[in-house]
């Protein structure tokens, strides 16, 4: 029975500053109407696992991931705003649909220059976008480092 009361985490999918997702510009998002999660205002290229999965499907357009993990939460990596429209200029996936990943690993590369320079923003969200599964959420929000720190810890259901 401990097992279930474990309380599982996500780390911050790159470095910079994590915030609630409801401050992201993206009604969906900061609305929740795909799922519950947080921000990260990135302030580096490099993108990570936000946790141990598999990477489900890839964007053709490679600015967003889905993972599913052991516990069988669905969630979704979305790197920028309105990001789709690059057709996957500036994106470089370093994962294939399918793999296996731990929290930590390298998924994509972004250049963020190119993002800000089409006008986009490049705040990233990481939504979990089956919460029912979620029993108990707390955010860490603030400075951090791409695949280390925790910003999200929760409780699965049961």
């Amino acid at each position: 029975m401990g097992f279930f009361n474990k309380y599982r985490k996500m780390v911050s999918v790159c470095d910079g500053e994590s915030k609630p997702l409801s401050q992201m510009s993206d009604e969906a998002f900061a609305n929740e109407m795909l799922g519950k999660g947080f921000m990260v205002l990135p302030k580096s290229n490099y993108f990570y696992a936000p946790c141990d999965g598999k990477i489900e499907n890839i964007a053709e357009s490679k600015h967003a991931y889905t993972i599913t993990t052991e516990d069988d939460l669905d969630i979704l990596i979305h790197i920028g705003v309105d990001t789709v429209s690059l057709n996957g200029d500036g994106f470089d996936s370093q994962v294939a649909e399918g793999q296996k990943i731990k929290a930590g690993d390298l998924i994509a590369i972004a250049d963020l220059e190119l993002i800000k320079k089409q006008g986009l923003e490049s705040d990233c969200a990481v939504v979990v976008t089956n919460p029912e599964k979620i029993e108990k959420l707390d955010f860490n929000y603030g400075t951090v480092l791409g695949g280390k720190d925790t910003c999200m810890s929760f409780k699965i259901s049961g």
